[in-house]
Order: structure tokens, then C-alpha cells, then sequence
């Protein structure tokens, strides 16, 4: 028993519509063939277009993009263009690190508010969780607020176990202690980069910035170069 399709008389109709216009359109002028695509054809064909545009940029994206990170930083309560990456893009230079290739990049729209109920800050928190548990995040610069935030966490490492003995006297009276975790011990966290005027060309922070480094970075090397970048001898 032939099942009936509902469809099929509507589909057949269009197909006979179809054949009909191609036959009315095999010797038309060129111009009413034109007319003809405008009017059913051009708006599906732009669609088709557009779309194959877009994978295209995507894949020529992920084709180009850098295969890995030399060096990320985070700075917290920044008020400064989020876009610029002059500052990021000199420390690759000086390093000659290849950025077609490893990405050198600073983002300095986070935020934290005493407090820590804010969107934003919300935001800002999960985002910088995120990426050091992707182990892709080497610094945080920022003031006493998101530095005690994160030190109590436990995402910044001790600068005794950090900082070879040279630089730890080097750098001894810009020392930022804060309470660790939850036994509350002051550690040295951080150290004050305020005096920094390749910082202060580029970034204004809500108060001193102290730069601190992440307990699992795996490009420590970068980070204390970083750190010798702003405040060189």
C-alpha cells in the first residue's frame, strides 16, 4: 500500500514552478536573468556567502593564533584603555619572544571590591580561577584588596620560595606581607611596583600596585624577568 504524503502534491507543484521558470528564463536577456536571481536567489546565495566568510576567518584564526603563552598577567583594579598592549608588547621585545608563535598578553579589566558581592567582581574572581587552573596565568598586580583576596586563597606563592636570595635583598624594602590561607601567617606575597614608570606610562591603579606571582606558574623564569622589566636596576 503506497503510504500518502501529504507534502508530495505541494512539493511536486514547486518543482513543475521551478521547470517552468528555467525554461522561461533559458533565452530571456541577461538583465531579466539578473531581475530573476535578485528577486529569489540573492538573499540565500549573501547567507551562504557570509557564512563560509565566517568559518573561514575562524579557521584562519586558529590556524594564526599563537600555539602557546610565554607570559599572562592580570591587573586588578586597573583604570587605564583595556586595549593597550604597548606595555605587553615591549617586555615581548625585550625578551624576544616570538608572539606569532607564544602569546605575551596583560588584561587589566579585573576587578574586586572590598567585600567581594559585586557582578563584576564575580566575574573577575571565576575568570582569574579559571585561568590558573588551566595553568596559564603567571602575575597579578593590584592593590591591597585583590592581593589579600588571593593570598587568603592561596593562589600566590611565597616570595621566599620564589625569589632567588639576590633578588630578595634587592627588593627587601618593597616587601608586601599578607595573611596566608587559613592559618592567618604573614608571608611575603608581593612587592610594591608603584615606583615603576614604564607601569605608570601605560596603567593607573586604584592604589599601589603590588606585583605577585602564581603558586603554579610553569614559566617562573618570564615572571622574574617581568618583575626586573618594571623595575629595572
Amino acid at each position: 500500500m503506497e503510504v500518502y504524503n501529504k507534502n508530495r502534491d505541494k512539493n511536486q507543484s514547486m518543482h513543475d514552478e521551478i521547470r517552468e521558470q528555467n525554461a522561461k528564463l533559458k533565452g530571456a536577456p541577461f538583465k531579466e536573468k539578473l531581475s530573476y536571481f535578485k528577486e529569489y536567489y540573492f538573499k540565500t546565495t549573501m547567507v551562504v556567502v557570509i557564512i563560509a566568510v565566517l568559518i573561514g576567518w575562524m579557521l584562519y584564526s586558529v590556524m594564526t593564533a599563537p600555539h602557546d603563552t610565554a607570559f599572562a598577567a592580570f591587573f586588578y583594579n586597573c583604570y587605564s584603555d583595556f586595549s593597550n598592549s604597548e606595555l605587553a608588547d615591549s617586555f615581548a621585545e625585550q625578551m624576544g619572544i616570538d608572539t606569532s608563535k607564544e602569546d605575551v598578553y596583560i588584561d587589566s579589566s579585573m576587578r574586586i571590591e572590598e567585600g567581594i558581592n559585586s557582578g563584576e567582581t564575580y566575574m573577575s574572581i571565576e575568570k582569574t580561577v579559571a585561568v590558573i587552573a588551566a595553568n596559564d596565568l603567571d602575575v597579578i598586580v593590584g592593590d591591597k584588596t585583590a592581593i589579600d583576596y588571593f593570598t587568603r586563597a592561596e593562589y600566590l606563592g611565597n616570595l621566599t620560595d620564589i625569589l632567588p636570595e639576590d633578588l630578595l635583598e634587592k627588593y627587601k624594602d618593597k616587601l608586601y606581607y599578607a595573611e596566608y590561607g587559613e592559618s592567618g601567617e604573614l608571608v611575603p606575597v608581593g612587592i610594591y611596583v608603584d615606583s615603576s614608570e614604564k607601569l605608570k606610562n601605560y596603567y593607573q591603579f586604584k592604589s599601589e600596585p603590588i606585583l605577585t606571582f602564581i603558586v603554579n606558574s610553569d614559566k617562573l623564569d618570564n615572571a622574574l624577568a617581568f618583575l626586573e622589566f618594571l623595575l629595572p636596576d
